[in-house]
């Protein structure tokens, strides 16, 4: 007998064929977090399903388990938005494949789902609005990710005189810390694991890790700093989570940063 019918919303982050007409979709949903979802002929263009089961596609679902399966069963399907953008630009195609490899490695406490969810559907809108370049729409992913699941970097001060403002910083990717040049004149070697954050970066740095969500989208930086930007956010998941992700790989061959 199935279990009662579940009802999520959610974003298809994932899908992998596995019959000829078959599939298992991953969602990452507000009420679940991350899901797999089998899909009875959902690789069929005619199917019901197809449109909602889509790469990238916000539907609400109506899912169930059975005893013989961990995963869900589709029943219904609803779409809700589509980024009808992303498939035009292989740049945007690629950043989002990278972030939703992210969010499946990501280990999301639950009461965070809603959060996060939105912080990705939010960066899809920047991204395919236009309202944000590439880069800097990737880096504010993964620094506001990783902040949101028990990453967040101590950016109020130097982490040893704790002065707020300076010429510049370094930010410390191992003990998610920054450290004003001053300090780090100690003899500490500034080389390995830190890596230069002028002033402009470490406001856009706290502003990330600390912004209300529905605030955190007003703020821009500079061209000429989104480049510090990025190399300090990938540098920061790749160090605390895996070291390659495939998805990442390939966005490098596609934007030259």
């Amino acid at each position: 007998m199935n279990e009662q019918l579940k009802t999520v919303n959610g974003i298809v982050i994932k899908e992998i064929k596995t019959k000829e007409s078959d599939k298992v979709i991953t969602v990452f949903t507000k009420e679940l977090g991350v899901v797999n979802i089998y899909v009875k002929g959902g690789m069929r263009l005619k199917n019901k399903f197809h449109s909602a089961t889509n790469m990238f596609v916000l539907s609400e679902f109506v899912v169930f388990k059975s005893n013989k399966s961990e995963l869900y069963n589709l029943n219904e399907a609803t779409v809700k938005h589509i980024f009808h953008r992303l498939s035009d630009n292989i740049e945007y195609m690629s950043l989002a494949m990278y972030m939703s490899e992210l969010l499946c490695e990501i280990d999301v406490p639950n009461d965070m789902n809603n959060e996060i969810l939105r912080l990705y559907l939010n960066i899809l809108h920047m991204l395919t609005a236009k309202k944000w370049s590439v880069l800097l729409c990737k880096s504010v992913f993964e620094m506001r990710l990783l902040s949101d699941t028990g990453f967040r970097p101590d950016m109020i001060g130097c982490a040893r005189c704790r002065k707020y403002e300076a010429e510049l910083f370094f930010f410390d990717i191992s003990n998610a810390r920054i450290i004003c040049s001053k300090c780090m004149m100690g003899g500490e070697n500034y080389i390995t694991g830190y890596f230069v954050c002028e002033m402009p970066v470490v406001m856009a740095l706290r502003y990330i890790a600390y912004a209300d969500l529905d605030q955190m989208f007003t703020f821009n930086l500079e061209s000429g700093y989104v480049k510090q930007l990025t190399r300090i956010c990938e540098e920061y998941v790749l160090y605390h989570t895996k070291n390659e992700y495939k998805a990442l790989n390939f966005f490098k061959t596609i934007v030259n940063y």
